[in-house]
């Protein structure tokens, strides 16, 4: 348990500094910490401000547009609330709470995990095909690179993320299914348990890096 928090605690952070600071370093060339925690700030502030959350509408609005038309929209809006509710419920009971997630969040999450599931089936069939590997978009941005995969273009990044979501996305469906069968043992239960917590963690991580780099960071012709 404190193991699962001390990591999800530092691969939270981690991923979120990460992408500031790739994004700082697109304007300045060298990196200062306290240069950063000046833009930082501002950035921060800048969150609450009308010209950001009207850019952000924009963006947002052009992005689902275009890869849901009509009617599609809503079925993204419900596994992306679905999602939002699993990922910020799963993860406050399990990093505060010893004793766990119990009465209506419990029930409201095994609802919002059928919800889940069947979004992510509707998002995979309808998006499968656009994120298939091919050598398209080879151009390769600063904003999405890390220390690992350096020469990686926005197109390899970002159908990358998109399958490892849904890899994680079907493990979280799974392990939760698993553990409502009275077939596994307690210690099975327990394994069953610690290891939706970390795909859930890792869906949560996979999402924040896809939001920024496809939707926050995109280019303006190509989709992503």
């Amino acid at each position: 348990m404190t193991a699962f928090i001390i990591i999800a605690c530092a691969g939270l952070t981690g991923t979120i500094f990460l992408r500031t600071a790739l994004r700082f370093r697109a304007f300045h060339p060298k990196f200062g910490a306290g240069a950063y925690l000046k833009w930082l700030g501002i950035r921060i502030k800048g969150v609450f401000s009308k010209a950001f959350i009207d850019r952000s509408l924009k963006l947002w609005t052009a992005w689902l547009g275009e890869r849901y038309p009509g009617w599609l929209k809503w079925i993204f809006f419900a596994f992306a609330a679905a999602f939002l509710y699993l990922a910020a419920s799963g993860l406050f009971y399990a990093i505060f709470i010893r004793r766990g997630m119990f009465g209506l969040p419990l029930l409201a999450h095994v609802m919002g995990g059928g919800l889940f599931a069947l979004g992510l089936a509707a998002v995979l069939m309808l998006r499968a095909r656009t994120y298939r590997p091919d050598e398209s978009g080879a151009a390769v941005s600063e904003m999405i690179a890390c220390p690992v995969f350096k020469k990686a273009s926005r197109a390899a990044v970002t159908k990358a993320l998109f399958w490892i979501f849904a890899t994680l996305g079907f493990v979280q469906v799974v392990t939760a299914l698993c553990s409502m069968l009275p077939v596994f043992t307690f210690n099975t239960q327990v394994d069953l348990i610690m290891i939706h917590r970390y795909s859930a963690l890792g869906l949560v991580l996979t999402a924040i890096v896809f939001f920024d780099i496809a939707i926050l960071d995109r280019p303006q012709t190509p989709r992503g």
